[in-house]
């Protein structure tokens, strides 16, 4: 036949020669024709069943394979392209059954062991993916599938450097193949390393354009960098080659809220939860999009997926879960779970919970226990034990005694939602809520004393944490130079972290540093000190939330929409706060200017 097809009875080998070319509907008439004449050859089932997986077509692979295995229950190549096809399927649980069977069934079965180390769950079986992956890899040390299942378990365990790596060798072995091309551009972006992303990605896209995911990396690497018309448009390209895509359609909403649209934003967030429901990331950020747009009730609800996260905290003999029924007569455990300010942020509640269950215990981080214990005298106040990892934390209770033994816990970045249900009932409860060490403030007052007349303002820049994407939150101290020039004003440096001196030699700046006052660990002189300023000027950071504890004016620089203005142009329920808002995409220095001009105002005051 001119076609190439092989003449005569149909065979095996002529389906196999078929295939092998790529020819895939050409060998399934042939294994179909073995079939008609052999109806139950495990082999032609079997390729036949491969040849429908991979044309897309799984359920009838299943039926398929799932026939050679009962037919021929020692082929572990058999197990192990059943095991293929029920993950194609999403039946993993299934899959690792069979995964497992064909490497006891074959040892030196690299292709086993590369698919089980790869479906295992993480983190509860990581140990066992681990060891299976490396087998695959002794076993056959150029084998791209674990290599590439390597470099994904090391991306969901934060080990990104070892991640880049394991994508590196996967792409070394199979250069053409779009998809290594594509995990390796994806843990750049991850990494933040954008520009050398860009190639991998652009070249996965152009190697394969049915592949929406370059274009969601894409659009993710231009939002990082304020190119806003850049990113939606590589959005809106995803979206077009898969209209389901979540993560796409989740970016979109973030370009939408980066140019300070938060309607827009919950809108698109609403398409990325309704295609993918069981993404507890698209649902805390649709959360944080309706909450900015003025949606408390369903924000909250939307906000609380992120206890649902693989990096959530897992806890150890913790009671159930508070949801928002009577609390009178009961313990409750208030638990910790995120960063330092947000802990300080979100202890505003703790007096409503006093009030409202019969009994309080709180965690909290080291440095905030003799504050809490003297702010909150009711609650039984202790330093949370933690261990595990970073993206594996685990918190323990065995510290709490027989006799306060808690009802029920709530996270303290939840209470809000019972306790804050509306801008009207945030505004009620607003107000400082902590209380300074008396001791401490003295020694302040006497310190600022010492630094003569006029106003004293504290100053903080930036974040603890620098990366290209949370430094769009931050002005830097460059942008403070028109403010920091303002007469009959004294800054004083509250800038916490590592290498702020540095900053401030390099820039020449001349601010009041407090001696021996470590404004990272010691935060009971912070906020000593914070309460004895006549204001602070800071962008969105921890001593933002410690000088509204205390009730000092907090002239707070920020990028819009931001989900605590709850749809309105301010902070409610934190009275103290001035805002200083801009979208993100727009420049710091006409807000820096402002503020300059206020500030000098105010000192002339």
């Amino acid at each position: 036949m001119t076609d190439g097809t092989p003449t005569g009875r149909p065979s095996l080998e002529a389906g196999l020669a078929l295939h092998r070319a790529g020819r895939l509907r050409e060998a399934a008439v042939v294994y179909g024709q073995v079939l008609k004449a052999d109806a139950r050859n495990p082999d032609a089932l079997h390729l036949l069943g491969l040849v429908m997986h991979q044309i897309g077509d799984n359920r009838q692979a299943e039926s398929l394979i799932g026939v050679a295995v009962a037919l021929r229950p020692g082929a572990p190549h058999f197990r192990n392209n059943f095991g293929m096809v029920l993950r194609a399927l999403g039946q993993s649980e299934r899959a690792v059954v069979f995964f497992r069977e064909a490497a006891r069934l074959n040892p030196g079965y690299a292709d086993a062991y590369a698919n089980l180390g790869g479906l295992l769950p993480w983190p509860k079986q990581e140990s066992e993916a681990r060891r299976a992956l490396w087998r695959a890899l002794v076993l056959e040390p150029a084998h791209d599938d674990a290599w590439g299942n390597l470099g994904a378990l090391e991306r969901i365990a934060a080990n990104l450097d070892r991640g880049l790596t394991a994508h590196r060798r996967a792409l070394a072995v199979r250069p053409m193949l779009a998809t290594r091309r594509l995990n390796l551009g994806s843990t750049l972006v991850e990494a933040e390393r954008y520009d050398e992303a860009h190639g991998h990605l652009v070249r996965a896209a152009l190697l394969d354009p049915s592949l929406a995911e370059p274009w969601n990396d894409l659009g993710y690497r231009s939002l990082v960098r304020l190119k806003v018309d850049a990113a939606d448009r590589s959005f809106r390209h995803a979206v077009e080659i898969r209209p389901g895509y979540g993560s796409a359609w989740a970016g979109r909403a973030e370009t939408a809220f980066a140019s300070g649209d938060a309607g827009s934003a919950a809108r698109y967030s609403a398409r990325a939860v309704e295609a993918d429901p069981g993404n507890p990331q698209l649902r805390f950020r649709s959360g944080i999009h309706r909450l900015a747009a003025g949606d408390l009730a369903g924000g909250w609800v939307d906000y609380d997926a992120q206890w649902k996260k693989a990096s959530a905290v897992r806890r150890v003999d913790a009671p159930p879960r508070w949801t928002g029924d009577n609390l009178a007569g009961r313990t409750l455990l208030i638990t910790a779970d995120q960063g330092i300010g947000d802990e300080l942020l979100f202890s505003s509640c703790v007096p409503d919970a006093v009030r409202a269950a019969g009994k309080v215990v709180l965690e909290c981080d080291q440095r905030l226990v003799s504050l809490f214990r003297r702010s909150f005298p009711e609650a039984l106040v202790h330093p949370y034990d933690r261990g595990g990892t970073r993206v594996r934390p685990v918190q323990r209770y065995g510290w709490i005694p027989p006799d306060w033994k808690p009802d029920v816990m709530i996270e303290a970045g939840a209470m809000m939602r019972w306790f804050r249900p509306s801008v009207a009932a945030l505004d009620a409860a607003g107000g400082p809520w902590l209380t300074p060490d008396p001791e401490r403030v003295t020694a302040m007052r006497d310190e600022l004393d010492r630094l003569g007349p006029g106003r004293k303002v504290g100053v903080s820049w930036r974040s603890m944490r620098l990366t290209e994407m949370r430094n769009i939150h931050y002005p830097g101290l460059a942008a403070f130079a028109p403010v920091l020039r303002v007469p009959g004003v004294t800054f004083v440096c509250l800038q916490y972290g590592t290498g702020w001196q540095d900053e401030l030699r390099a820039a020449g700046v001349s601010m009041a540093v407090v001696p021996g006052l470590d404004t990272t660990a010691d935060i009971e002189g912070v906020v000593a000190l914070a309460s004895q300023l006549d204001a602070v000027v800071c962008p969105s950071s921890t001593l933002g939330w410690i000088a509204a504890a205390v009730g000092v004016p907090n002239w707070l620089l920020y990028n819009t929409p931001v989900f605590l203005e709850f749809g309105t142009d301010r902070y409610p329920g934190f009275p103290t706060v001035r805002p200083y808002r801009k979208a993100q995409v727009e420049p710091w220095e006409p807000l820096m200017q402002r503020l300059a001009g206020d500030l000098a105002n105010w000192a002339r005051e």
